[in-house]
């Protein structure tokens, strides 16, 4: 546990409320206070899972703390509690060189794939690509850093022939998700599981009978409540980390597992397609 003097101010604000909470509140309360540094990686349903409460009694509990929601909350528990050299990389320091700093932000990468490798369940991916092979349409939705992995990933299933479309704007993205069919997968790419624009977007499609498909790293996020297939990738952020690399490069290899066994489902399609599309741009390389 951390010590009175070693709190920062939003520990020492929930600790001048413990009073004032309803029971259910403090044990929400009391779980932070004795779990500080895992609540900044956790989503708002894996912390209310933990704590044996529900995910209302949590956001109550943020509001009363004077916070706009669970991330706001994060946010500031962050501030706190990281160091700014953790913004980077866990084992990076000031004094390394160039030639250790390239080797240790290498092995956190490598470290990253391997891990995600690791945790990809193989019957869910299975899914993934029955799902992506037989689409009409794939929609790929995300935001921040996460919505230029879903533009990448548009690009690279239209390269292979599937017709495939990401949007960076919220609003034409709903517009997206509104039109979908019951022939249609649309893909959620959230690396906490809690964008909200992510989230109902994809709810709009589930509306709509398009197949969900959901990119995560948190098992237990509101993302995977809307999603028919999750597949889990590594990337430990929290909220003063966002946009890193490390998890880029893992959302990534995930859409490039899939965009290749699709690609070898569709063989002589995808590669007519390749074809087509690198003839297109010849002429715009000297």
């Amino acid at each position: 546990m951390i010590s009175a003097q070693e709190m920062g101010r939003t520990l020492l604000n929930i600790r001048s409320h413990l009073n004032g909470l309803t029971k259910t509140e403090q044990i929400v309360a009391q779980y932070i206070l004795d779990n500080p540094q895992d609540i900044i990686y956790q989503s708002v349903t894996e912390l209310a899972e933990r704590a044996g409460v529900g995910e209302t009694t949590v956001l109550r509990l943020c509001r009363k703390l004077k916070f706009q929601g669970f991330q706001d909350f994060k946010l500031s528990l962050a501030q706190d509690l990281v160091k700014t050299i953790d913004h980077l990389h866990k084992e990076v320091s000031e004094e390394d060189d160039s030639q250790t700093l390239t080797q240790k932000v290498t092995a956190t990468h490598i470290q990253t794939l391997e891990q995600t490798r690791e945790l990809i369940n193989p019957v869910q991916l299975s899914e993934a690509i029955a799902l992506l092979y037989n689409a009409r349409v794939i929609c790929f939705f995300g935001v921040g850093s996460s919505g230029l992995t879903a533009m990448e990933a548009a690009h690279s299933f239209s390269r292979i022939g599937k017709p495939s479309r990401a949007s960076t704007d919220t609003h034409f993205q709903a517009m997206e998700a509104s039109m979908l069919s019951n022939s249609d997968v649309a893909v959620g790419i959230s690396i906490s599981g809690s964008a909200k624009d992510t989230i109902e977007n994809l709810n709009l499609a589930k509306k709509t009978g398009a197949k969900i498909i959901a990119i995560t790293s948190n098992a237990r996020s509101p993302i995977t409540k809307v999603a028919d297939v999750v597949l889990l990738m590594v990337a430990r952020e929290n909220p003063l980390q966002g946009s890193s690399l490390a998890a880029k490069i893992s959302q990534l290899a995930i859409i490039d597992i899939l965009n290749v066994a699709v690609s070898l489902r569709t063989k002589e399609q995808a590669l007519k397609f390749r074809e087509i599309t690198a003839k297109a741009i010849s002429d715009k390389l000297y």
